[in-house]
């Protein structure tokens, strides 16, 4: 017998049980988990549910209504990104208590400033969780570049890991106050003054005619940006010349992580063009590591592009 609605979104819920307690996670990942086309995340007690297919919206209210009484969401919210309008959009307040326009969850021991009221994410991206915990063993003692920070996340995750000096870079200047916010918040201040609204492109070029050094470089850029280095950007167009450009401030022993999480932009191109970029522009000796696989909570057939879509390579260079 095919089971109910319900049955099938309580039993995504069900196999989450492995990585609780989480305050924030993907409860139900589209056909990975049953039901195509809709996504539901967990931040602390609120649902926040993504539609990518109209046809999904036939279920909505058995998802609502599952999420409310048998999984105990307080609050339901909810995003169309099929309709993908030319202005962004906010969530929706379905029903139950609304949050606040910022509300906190906490994760590894850090505290993160999250909000529906600003945009289509939250302010925390749940499905980057293995590479924070990477981030927290690797940077004890380092200086820190986080390139395109958004509100901070990994620059609070380098700083609890110990980092000697994290450096923030954003072009956006909303996002950076959120970010500096995100820093004090969790007790580092002097870092929540080293956030600096830059072009990406113009901060590297401008570190390396002062010869400023990183020992830990994070590239983790939008698919696409309506203007970076005074053109429009693309990942899969321009990823290469974000490393090359990363390439002039690191240093023998320096860590370069790069993040993608455009889905169109396939995995073994993605790390060939990583290969070719560093075989064409750092003459030392240097080694690509595949980064984590998607976490439990996002897990899905390697073949699904659109579900396994994040890309992450550490590059150690000697």
């Amino acid at each position: 017998m095919t089971p109910s609605v319900s049955e099938t979104v309580y039993a995504a819920y069900k196999k989450r049980a492995a990585i609780m307690p989480l305050s924030a996670y993907r409860l139900f990942n589209s056909d990975c988990d049953g039901i195509r086309g809709v996504t539901v995340d967990m931040y602390n007690d609120y649902a926040a549910v993504s539609w990518y297919l109209e046809s999904a919206l036939s279920k909505r209210n058995e998802i609502i209504e599952t999420l409310i009484e048998k999984i105990g969401a307080v609050s339901v919210y909810e995003l169309c990104r099929f309709k993908s309008p030319a202005a962004p959009q906010n969530y929706n307040h379905v029903c139950g208590r609304a949050a606040g326009e910022f509300f906190t969850i906490e994760e590894a021991g850090s505290r993160f400033l999250c909000s529906f009221s600003h945009g289509q994410n939250t302010g925390f991206f749940i499905d980057n969780r293995a590479n924070r915990e990477i981030i927290l063993k690797k940077a004890r003692g380092k200086s820190v570049l986080n390139l395109f920070s958004y509100t901070g996340v990994l620059s609070v995750t380098a700083a609890r890991g110990e980092a000697l000096e994290v450096t923030s870079v954003d072009i956006s200047a909303a996002y950076n106050k959120w970010a500096s916010n995100n820093l004090e918040l969790n007790g580092y201040k002097e870092f929540g003054e080293k956030v600096y609204k830059f072009d990406a492109f113009d901060y590297l070029n401008f570190s390396a005619k002062k010869g400023r050094r990183f020992d830990v470089i994070i590239i983790d850029p939008p698919p696409f940006a309506a203007r970076l280095d005074n053109k429009p950007f693309s990942a899969k167009r321009d990823y290469q010349r974000l490393i090359a450009a990363a390439l002039k401030i690191a240093a023998p022993g320096t860590i370069i992580l790069a993040l993608c999480n455009m889905a169109e932009y396939g995995r073994e191109e993605f790390a060939a063009m990583i290969a070719g970029t560093l075989l064409n522009q750092w003459r030392g000796r240097y080694k690509i590591s595949a980064g984590p696989s998607m976490p439990l909570d996002f897990k899905c057939a390697a073949r699904n592009y659109k579900l396994d879509y994040l890309k992450n390579y550490y590059i150690s260079l000697y």
